[in-house]
Parts: C-alpha cells; structure tokens; sequence
C-alpha cells in the first residue's frame, strides 16, 4: 500500500498515514503418517521402557513482502486433538513434552526459503481412551514475533490481512474396518424382563435380560442406553448367572432424563451376540399409570448405522390388598343370675347396670397395596320393646379411623371410667397369633336348658344403633381398630330367666379407593357378626357340718355298739361250745372213779 497524505482546507495542517509493510507467509501442516497403527508402537518414551505408537508433525513456512527485512521470526502454536473439548482426553501428546499444546520459534533468514520443522508426537495407550474413529485434529497457528523487529523501523511490519494464520491437518486411528479404514455396523437389540407385572407394594425387583448383537464391522465406543421411568431405580448388574455377561454400567442424567449407560465394547467386534441383565427397584407408584416404560437402544460413535433399533418394555401395574377384618366379644358369655347383685330402677354408675361387655373390631391391610377411603359399619343391638339390651358407654378408635353414632350414646348420662391403657385391646392388636374368642370358665348349667337354642338378638329383630367409620389410609401390614364400651341391661334378662339370648353385632366394611391412579377391578369388602351370649346357671350347694354334730355322731356310735355288744353277751354269743369226744371221756372218768371207791 502507498503511503497516504490527507489535508483540509484552511485547516493549515496535513496528516501522514505510513503504510506498514506487508509479509504474506506461505506456511504448510504436514503429518506422516496420517492414519496411525496403535498395534505398531516403535517410539520407546524417554526415561522408560514404554513402546508407543508415534507419528511426525511438519511445520513449513517461507515468505515474501516488500520493505521489509531479509529474516524474520514466527510465533508458532501447535495444538493435538484440538476437537476434544478442554478436560476430555487428548489421544496424542508431543513425544518430548508430554502436553497436546507447544509453543515455539521459526526463524526464517530469506525471503522465499522454506523452513521446516519437525515434531515427534505419540499415541496414548488405547485403554486411556475411547474415541477411535473421530479425527486427531491438529492446529498450527502462527503469527509474527513484533519483539524482532528493529526500534529503528518507523512502522513495523503486518501479515498479509487476506492469508488466514493457522491451518489444520487431521490424523486417523487405524481401525479394523477394511481398507476404506470405515467401520458400518449392523445393530440389532433385543429385551425382555424377567416379570410382566408389578403389584404395588411388593419388593418389585425387576431384572431386564437383554441381548445386544454386532451383525456389521466393528461399532466403536458402543454402549447400550436404558432410559429409566420415574418409577424405577437402578440396583445393579445380575452377576450370579453365567449365562449373563457382566457389563461395566453407570447412571447418568441427561437433561433431566435418568438413564443407565453400559459398555459394549470398543470396538463391539463383528458377530458380538451376547446376553446381560440389568436390576431395576420399582417402588414409586404414587403418580403412576397402568404401565412402566424402558426404552432401551445401542449406540457408537460410527459415522454410518451409528445406533441399533429402538427397543420400549412395557410393565402392568396393577394394585392388589386383601383386606381382614375380625372382631372378639370380652367377655362371650354372661352368666346369669349375679352374685351379690341386685337391679336398681335408676342406676346412675355402671356397675349398677349389669355386667361389662365389649366388642373390639380391626380392620387389617394384609397388603400388599395401601388402602384409603373406607367405611366401617357397625350395627350395634341397643333395645327392644323400650328395653335395654347392651347400653353403651364409650366408643374408643385405634389408628385413622373416625366414628360417628346414627344416634347420641349414654342418654342417661351413666358415669363410668375410661381406662388409660386397654391390655386387652393391645393384645388382640399386636399379638397376630390371639385367639378371637376368650375361653368359657367352667360353670354348671342346668341340664333342661342346654336343649334349648339360644334366641339370636341383631338388627333384624331388635333396634340397633349404627356406627359409621371412616378409615385412612392404611399401609401393608397396618390395622385400624374400634372399641365399645357397654354393659348388659340385666335387668332385662333377669325378668326372662332361664331364657336363652345371643347378642349379635354385625360389622361390615367397603374400601372405596386406593391411593394411586391404578384401581382395581373390585376393591375389598367383607361383614362378621361377633356374639356375646346370656346362659343360666345352676349353682353348686354345699354345707358346712357343725363340730357338736360330728361329737355327737361318734358318741352315738359308741352307744350303739356297747349295747349291740351286751347283748349279744348276755344271749351267750360269747360262750366256749365244747366238741362232743370231750364229753364221751368225762363220762368215762366219772365211771372209773365210782368203781375204785365201790
């Protein structure tokens, strides 16, 4: 460029714009051999043992310009896999220096003399890295060392504005894709899991068996990716099966997407065909459909047919509770008459009613699902004929359950005590292995009243009042219980005695719903009736002997057999009876003493 003078006119001035000299530099990139044998490691490292594979960098520049000096010195800047974003791996490094970026000097004396220089440059180890098929690309960026110039020079030189000041060569990793060195895999993915249905609340471990194959050349940096649904949570590789590979997996978030990431190989050779499960926990029903979804597919790095064909795995949900319910009657039967009680026309406390009964319902979620939204009913015989039956007392909830009475409770305002503990509610609650009927004390009933059946008392015959129950949500394995708190009307019975009566309950419940979008088809509901029964007994005399009266037995006794006894004596039960051959030689002595004396 000229020189340039610019006036203005009446201005009295004029302005010099010196042109700088431009150098147009021709520079060159040259790399030998561009596509690298990783098997043919002929460079040794400095300072140890280790054969890599290497290859050369050429850099060449000359120049040309007008008023310019004869040399002239060039910043260069080597960079090696420059496309690999900064913190991934740099598959090349410079031989001398250990680092993908050097810089350094080119000094050249003349105009128009080419100048090269050499840089040795090694490949890594392949375990280092995966990437085989992209490029190595490789930048050299130059421009000019001003710090050169001459102070003297009144302007300084510039590179040509048109030349760009950097070029770029790439170098190729020799890959086992014949001699087009282009690697075309054919992917082919198939999956199946080990159950098709889940049922909410069970342990729901699933393990997807899936077979990936290589039906092409060779597909590098392979690698199955499973998209995980919210529901699901990776647990694992199946390592206790042979059969199935075991793979190197990770999980990893992609824009908010859950997925699993496991190596196939770099390369997945031709013909790969091989087997792996992959464990999933399924546990995160509560915004859930009717079905899970996995999508499962291959992907390389391979230019061509770079990913295998997309595989979904639809899993049912389904949600299933068996629901108990079960009751007890404290105690099952009255006995009837009382001891040492006595009806009273107005009793004001409890005990003056009759005795004690309770009835004690749970609702139990045997599970697995969760239950919400049920209703208990309870239909409770209260009267008859303006007759007491059981009057209750107090009603007393375990758990989420809420009750309401169609009618008010205690109208006559009966005082009584509400136990702070209920030992035998505890019991009937946490001891699964209970018996639901408390064993009968052994009485004596009268015999004529065991031929007759007792007259059954529910509300279909008496007047009950309805306990009405919302129950919350119960959990696999949680209960819900209701207590009531009566006393039998004795009175009542006592004007019918030796009558027969079983007072029956009868309790009943509906599950309305579950707490997720999935419903069963028919959700749990089930009735019983728990009796308590009013018998008669016969009661058992005995009496208590006098001590004067056992003296005087025994004295009699006595009496009795003295007199029994003289007179037997005096009836000469008591005399010796001699034989008759005694006789005979008395007689015969007798006779022998009257002849001697004659």
């Amino acid at each position: 460029f000229p020189d340039l003078i610019v006036g203005a006119f009446g201005a009295g001035k004029a302005i010099v714009y010196r042109a700088r000299p431009v150098v147009t530099v021709n520079a060159h990139l040259v790399l030998n051999p561009m596509i690298v044998n990783p098997d043919n490691k002929t460079c040794q490292l400095p300072g140890s043992q280790l054969l890599v594979a290497c290859f050369t960098v050429r850099v060449c520049a000359d120049f040309e310009g007008q008023s310019i000096s004869d040399d002239i010195v060039l910043k260069g800047e080597l960079q090696l896999d420059s496309l690999k974003q900064k913190g991934a791996v740099k598959r090349t490094l410079f031989f001398d220096y250990h680092q993908s970026h050097h810089y350094f000097s080119i000094v050249i004396e003349r105009q128009k003399q080419l100048h090269c220089q050499d840089f040795l440059v090694y490949l890594r180890d392949e375990t280092e890295f995966r990437d085989k098929l992209s490029p190595i690309n490789i930048n050299f960026n130059y421009s000019l060392d001003e710090s050169s110039f001459e102070d003297s020079l009144t302007v300084k030189p510039i590179l040509n504005y048109y030349q760009k000041n950097s070029l770029a060569e790439q170098a190729y990793i020799l890959v086992d894709c014949g001699e087009d060195n282009l690697c075309v895999p054919d992917l082919q993915l198939s999956a199946v899991p080990d159950t098709d249905q889940l049922i909410i609340g069970e342990e729901n471990c699933v393990m997807l068996i899936i077979n990936p194959r290589n039906d092409g050349e060779g597909a590098y940096e392979a690698e199955l990716h499973i998209k995980i649904p919210p529901e699901a949570d990776y647990t694992g590789v199946e390592r206790n099966n042979k059969a199935l590979r075991v793979l190197s997996c990770d999980y990893k978030m992609e824009n908010e997407t859950r997925m699993v990431v496991c190596d196939l190989g770099n390369p997945m050779v031709a013909g790969a065909n091989f087997s792996t499960g992959i464990r999933f926990s399924v546990q995160h029903f509560e915004n859930a459909d009717f079905s899970i979804n996995f999508e499962l597919q291959i992907k390389s790095s391979n230019k061509i047919n770079p990913t295998s064909n997309l595989v979904n795995l639809h899993l049912n949900i389904s949600a299933v509770a068996q629901v108990q319910i079960r009751g007890v009657s404290h105690p099952p039967t009255i006995i009837l008459p009382l001891h040492n009680w006595e009806p009273k026309d107005e009793p004001t406390k409890e005990e003056e009613i009759g005795p004690l009964v309770e009835h004690i319902y749970e609702l139990h979620n045997i599970g697995p699902s969760a239950i919400n939204n049920t209703v208990l009913h309870v239909g409770w015989p209260v009267s008859s004929r303006e007759e007491f039956l059981l009057y209750i007392l107090h009603i007393q909830t375990h758990g989420p359950l809420h009750c309401q009475t169609s009618s008010p409770i205690n109208t006559m305002q009966i005082k009584f005590a509400v136990p702070q503990d209920t030992p035998e509610l505890a019991a009937f609650l946490y001891n699964s292995t209970i018996s639901h009927y408390i064993r009968r004390r052994d009485v004596t009933v009268a015999e004529p009243h065991r031929k007759n059946s007792a007259k059954i008392l529910n509300c279909t015959n008496v007047k009950c009042v309805l306990i009405s129950c919302s129950v919350g949500q119960l959990e696999r394995g949680k209960s819900a219980a209701l207590k009531i708190r009566s006393r039998l009307w004795a009175q009542t019975f006592l004007e019918r005695k030796n009558d027969l009566y079983s007072l029956s309950s009868n309790v009943s419940f509906e599950v309305k719903s579950m707490p997720y979008k999935v419903q069963p088809a028919k959700l749990p509901k089930g009735s019983i009736a728990i009796r308590t029964s009013v018998i008669w007994s016969t009661p058992n005399v005995s009496f208590e002997i006098p001590l004067w009266v056992i003296i005087l037995a025994i004295l009699l006794g006595l009496l009795v057999l003295a007199l029994l006894t003289l007179a037997l004596w005096k009836c000469g039960f008591f005399d010796r009876a001699r034989p008759p051959q005694d006789d005979m030689a008395d007689r015969q002595q007798l006779t022998n003493n009257k002849t001697t004396d004659a």
